[in-house]
């Protein structure tokens, strides 16, 4: 396994969410989770532990799964920690195809989950198996190696702007920011990035997904867009300077904002080439 590909992602496919996905009509993303996950054959586990009620979060993904053909989907049913330490990670994992982490709070997702042996066990499947791991909303964020747990929007980024934490690691080096463009959440996310430009910051939108293979392509898939903010150009960065709620200046980000379909590059960190009807006519 070459560096490169250690510090990005692990596994075959992740599916990051940015929250409010459709699960009553079209589906459009649960679908194409299923899809990655093996279509009519696949075997699925809801996570709901991040949720202030898990029982009714799981209920709701459950019934989703079930009209679009999952007879049985399985789920793990877990309010404390002490619950995911005693659940039987053999029995829940046996055979899954692909595995969906709901919403909620991220750091009660990744404080249940973190260190345990579910947490251990999922982590070899992702990274050896073709297991697809799809997140939404705080589940999306907690993917991340550190992840944003707190941070209010702001007009302007200030050293303030944003708490990270540890997170449960499955996206290495690339921080992601959900319900992106309906809350407001560039400047805490550029916070984020500025705290250390090696980190690729990733926000993205309801009912909008990010699709990473492990061989360095990100597609948009849904109804919204991703935002990506590249801080490896980084000239000037006083972020270290200021007090901690005063804003602070940078220089030399770079953004992209990409619709469904569209393909990001996120080990060289470049657009790739878009499809040839958003090219602009020869006109000579």
């Amino acid at each position: 396994m070459s560096d490169s590909h250690d510090r990005e992602i692990i596994g075959g496919h992740l599916l990051v969410i940015g929250g409010a996905e459709d699960k009553y009509n079209e589906r459009r993303i649960l679908r194409k989770f299923l899809q990655l996950a093996g279509d009519d054959k696949a075997q699925v586990l809801i996570v709901p532990v991040a949720s202030d009620f898990p029982e009714f979060a799981s209920d709701v993904y459950v019934q989703a799964f079930r009209k679009l053909g999952v007879a049985t989907p399985r789920v793990l049913r877990a309010t404390s920690r002490q619950d995911v330490v005693q659940a039987d990670v053999d029995k829940l994992l046996e055979g899954v195809t692909g595995v969906f982490m709901t919403g909620g709070d991220q750091m009660r997702l990744v404080s249940l989950l973190g260190g345990t042996k579910f947490a251990d066990r999922l982590r070899h499947m992702v990274r050896d198996t073709d297991i697809v791991l799809a997140g939404t909303s705080a589940g999306a964020a907690g993917m991340s190696t550190s992840m944003i747990v707190r941070g209010e929007p702001s007009s302007h980024p200030h050293k303030n702007a944003v708490r990270l934490s540890p997170g449960l690691g499955f996206l290495k080096n690339i921080i992601i920011d959900q319900h992106f463009t309906e809350r407001g959440r560039i400047s805490r996310l550029v916070t984020a990035v500025s705290y250390n430009p090696y980190n690729l910051g990733i926000g993205i939108d309801e009912n909008t997904a990010i699709i990473l293979d492990g061989k360095g392509i990100l597609e948009v898939y849904g109804q919204g867009s991703a935002t990506i903010v590249d801080g490896s150009q980084i000239t000037f960065n006083e972020i270290a300077e200021v007090a901690d709620n005063e804003s602070f200046s940078i220089c030399g980000v770079q953004f992209h904002v990409l619709r469904d379909g569209l393909v990001y590059n996120y080990r060289e960190r470049h657009p790739m080439q878009p499809p040839n009807e958003f090219l602009l006519p020869d006109l000579g």
